[in-house]
């Protein structure tokens, strides 16, 4: 294992990028726009597939939170919205698509503003891209599933943001969905697959919700001794890891995969993500999904 001068806690430095309260520039922003729409469009194009309707057979009914899945009418629980989501993206998930679900399913429930979502799907993908370039290609090789695995990572910074988290609850959230990041590349061709992206969603809405309640995660998850880098990787660089956090960004459009055609209410939806920042709450978007 790899690791740079200076960078004795990386998480921690993670986590100070990514509870850091200002918006993002709009160049830093750019990129997700594509990601959304992507992984939206997807999720509205399978929203009713096998997989989908299964799962949405043993929903939840909403308590105190409701939320809604993307192309799903129905309210649902905040974590079995992100749930549903991922799931519908499947195997067409990018390493975005969990922090896309539960920001979404986090900001429909509490009524969040769109430049918020955005700002928090940023933050949780940037970070789930830059732990998977530091596992190194030995976290595949060993056969994990990066999107069950740093997906869970980047999800769990998503929702924290969306609820507003401080930096230790924050942290708490990472250390929560560390402790629950899975997802064998083994299950590729099978229902399991988009479970687990699904799952990675809903666990990182779980994580931020559990820290913000004051339940309590690992501090060094990430890279203890017995941490998700010594556990699942035997190519961990911190160094990679952190090189220019917040000010060179490695996530990118193309996580969200190809756009799929003939997707209903796409014109609708390509419109409220052209203008998502200014959207003063998320459900605008996520009602036109529902067209």
């Amino acid at each position: 294992m790899s690791t740079a001068e200076g960078t004795a806690e990386p998480t921690a430095e993670l986590i100070a990028f990514a509870a850091r309260g200002w918006a993002f520039r709009d160049a830093v922003r750019a990129p997700a726009h594509e990601i959304v729409l992507t992984t939206v469009l997807h999720a509205i194009a399978n929203a009713h597939a096998q997989t989908v309707e299964i799962a949405a057979a043993d929903s939840p009914a909403p308590a105190r939170m409701r939320a809604r899945a993307i192309g799903r009418s129905a309210p649902t629980t905040p974590l079995h919205a992100a749930f549903l989501t991922g799931l519908a993206v499947g195997e067409a998930a990018g390493l975005a698509t969990p922090a896309v679900a539960a920001a979404f399913a986090l900001g429909d429930s509490v009524d969040a503003p769109g430049a918020t979502v955005l700002d928090a799907i940023v933050a949780g993908t940037e970070i789930a891209m830059r732990v998977e370039r530091a596992l190194g290609p030995a976290h595949r090789e060993r056969g994990w599933d990066p999107r069950g695995t740093c997906g869970r990572l980047g999800a769990a910074i998503a929702a924290s943001r969306v609820l507003g988290l401080q930096r230790d609850a924050m942290r708490n959230a990472f250390g929560i969905a560390a402790t629950a990041a899975c997802g064998l590349l083994e299950a590729r061709g099978t229902m399991t697959a988009p479970y687990i992206i699904g799952a990675a969603a809903a666990d990182g809405v779980e994580a931020a919700l559990l820290a913000r309640a004051e339940f309590t995660g690992a501090p060094l998850a990430l890279e203890g001794r017995r941490g998700l880098a010594a556990l699942m990787s035997t190519s961990f660089d911190a160094g990679v890891l952190l090189a220019g956090l917040g000010e060179a960004f490695v996530y990118s459009a193309g996580d969200g995969g190809v756009v799929p055609a003939d997707v209903p209410a796409a014109e609708a939806v390509r419109e409220s993500v052209a203008r998502i920042e200014r959207l003063p709450s998320i459900r605008a978007l996520v009602e036109a999904t529902l067209a």
